[in-house]
């Protein structure tokens, strides 16, 4: 940065005293804990969505093997009639 960039800062913060830099320090912490929270909020929405997508795969599969088994059951049934 260059000092000429840092020179209104400076003057805003002599004008506000230790004041304004706890305000520009607050706002700072809030700006970068939103930021981290938006992330946390997508995380969470995507590992929902992973976790509704295993429990759809996990319910068919279930499925599949209840199916399999009455099947065989009906096999071993027919055979030894």
């Amino acid at each position: 940065m260059e000092p000429t960039a840092i020179h209104p800062i400076a003057e805003i913060l002599s004008a506000s005293g230790p004041y304004g830099l706890v305000a520009i320090l607050g706002w700072a912490f809030w700006f970068t804990n939103e930021k981290k929270g938006r992330q946390m909020r997508e995380l969470f929405n995507r590992v929902a969505a992973l976790s509704e997508a295993q429990t759809a795969a996990t319910v068919k599969v279930e499925a599949a093997l209840v199916a399999l088994k009455e099947a065989i059951s009906n096999i071993s049934k027919d055979a030894a009639a």
